[in-house]
């Protein structure tokens, strides 16, 4: 009995330390996870007159950095976050669209001036898939770049951008 308790007692110590020794190696550079900021910046206006409030103008810029290839790795996570978020804004109701429409119960067509959240949630999607494939292309890889999204009152206006190569920081 004493012989076979040293034994698994030896064999848990054996596998801890092995466990902990796999666990501290250094992994390799290419291995390494990269990290990516995504920085939310926004204004807004209100104008208050005779007793109400109401919203008068709005801008949301977010900024994206990382190295690019970890960028078009985390695309869909990206997308998927600035989308939530922007679902969140309470002046996603204030977006304008141009050419839409609602019909009334007369049959007769009225102007809708603004976007629906599936039209401002495909515009952010294809604005931040546009700039990261650009990106992509035109920088190496290992480079870091800036993404900046400018996001405001109308969905004409929604246009993302990239800067980069950056410098890099160690």
């Amino acid at each position: 009995m004493i012989v076979t308790r040293v034994n698994v007692l030896a064999l848990i110590t054996a596998m801890v330390i092995a466990a902990t020794a796999l666990t501290t190696i250094p992994q390799p550079a290419a291995a390494q996870q990269s990290t990516i900021h995504i920085i939310k910046h926004g204004s807004n206006t209100y104008t208050l007159s005779g007793g109400s409030s109401s919203v008068g103008s709005f801008d949301i810029i977010y900024r994206i950095v990382g190295e690019r290839s970890a960028i078009r790795s985390a695309e869909n996570l990206i997308v998927s976050t600035v989308t939530d978020d922007s679902r969140k804004s309470p002046t996603i109701g204030y977006i304008t669209a141009s050419g839409t429409a609602t019909t009334g119960n007369t049959g007769a067509t009225l102007p809708n001036p603004f976007a629906t959240p599936e039209q401002i949630t495909e515009r952010i999607t294809n604005e931040i898939r546009r700039v990261i494939t650009e990106a992509e292309s035109n920088t190496s890889q290992g480079q870091h770049v800036e993404i900046k999204c400018d996001f405001g009152m109308s969905l004409e206006s929604m246009r993302c951008h990239y800067r980069g190569p950056l410098p890099q920081t160690r």
